[in-house]
């Protein structure tokens, strides 16, 4: 998402939960399941078939959630 700055908030209580308005959240597996880092579409239903990952890395998972709500966010 390009066209401005994507802001990703630290969760408060898991400091391995972060949150980016209309696009979702990225979590790692110590704060959600095993395997990396997991991506949750904010467009999804909440459930973990709709989850996209893992991934190795934190940036990773943040890149492909910003690239996937662009993709979004041109189809609708």
């Amino acid at each position: 998402m390009s066209d401005k700055n994507i802001l990703w908030q630290q969760d408060g209580v898991d400091p391995g939960w972060f949150t980016a308005e209309h696009i979702g959240s990225i979590r790692n597996s110590t704060s959600y399941r095993p395997g990396g880092w997991w991506f949750l579409p904010a467009w999804l239903p909440d459930t973990q078939e709709h989850d996209v990952g893992p991934f190795k890395t934190k940036t990773a998972a943040l890149a492909e959630a910003e690239r996937l709500a662009a993709h979004h966010k041109r189809k609708t």
